[in-house]
This record gives C-alpha cells, structure tokens and sequence, in this order.
C-alpha cells in the first residue's frame, strides 16, 4: 500500500446519501440567494425612481441596499471562483462536500441577513 492509499483509508469519506444531502442544501441556499438578489435589485431600482423622498434617512437606507447589493455580488463571485479552483497558483480540484456545506452555510447566513434588511425596505418601498 503506497503512502497516499493509506493516507486515504484513514480519512473520513461521506457516503453519497450525505454527499447528495449536501448538494440540496447548497442548491437550495443558492437559489434563494439569487431570489433574494432579484427581491433586493427590484427594490433598490423602485427606491432609486422614488426621487420626491430623498431624506437623509432615504438616501442612508438606500446606500445600505446598494452596498449589501455588492456585498452579494461579492460573495458570489468569490464562491464561484473557490467552487471553479481558479485561484491563481493552484491546480484545478473539484469541491469536495465539506466545501459545499461551507458555501451553504454561508450563504443561509447571508439570506438571514439580506431577510432582516429586505423586511424594513419593504415596509418603506410600499408606502
């Protein structure tokens, strides 16, 4: 047994009934993340016509929106490119599960946190 053979049979290896539990949570995460992304764009572009109420207060709230609007784009971007393995320097992998469930986890955070600051702007956006 060479040393890489037996460096992998003292790993821990997911079965697939855990790997493709994973993947729905990350398919899932990333669909509402996109969802909220579109939620969040509608409303900044709605915010953005609404010219007559620019308070102070308006202007604050709508640059909050916008920079989480990057914040997202962000975080989109650098988990497509840790899912792709194109970081300059590094060979090409696939994702393992642990990454997966990282992304998601990460993502599920973010959708709690765009909710909370979607739901003050929706009460704002109506009125």
């Amino acid at each position: 047994m060479n040393q890489e053979e037996s460096a992998r049979s003292f790993g821990y290896e997911a079965s697939e009934e855990e790997i493709q539990k994973v993947i729905l949570a990350w398919a899932q995460a990333t669909e509402a993340f996109h969802y909220r992304f579109a939620k969040l764009d509608r409303i900044i572009n709605t915010l953005q016509t609404m010219g007559r109420r620019q308070t102070p207060a308006f202007r604050a709230r709508l640059n909050r929106l916008i920079e989480l609007r990057q914040h997202m784009g962000d975080v989109m971007m650098t988990l497509l490119l840790d899912m792709s393995g194109s970081k300059p320097g590094q060979s090409t992998q696939l994702s393992k599960p642990g990454q997966l469930h990282s992304h998601a986890s990460l993502l599920d955070e973010l959708n709690r946190k765009i909710d909370a600051e979607l739901l003050g702007t929706s009460t704002v956006a109506q009125a």
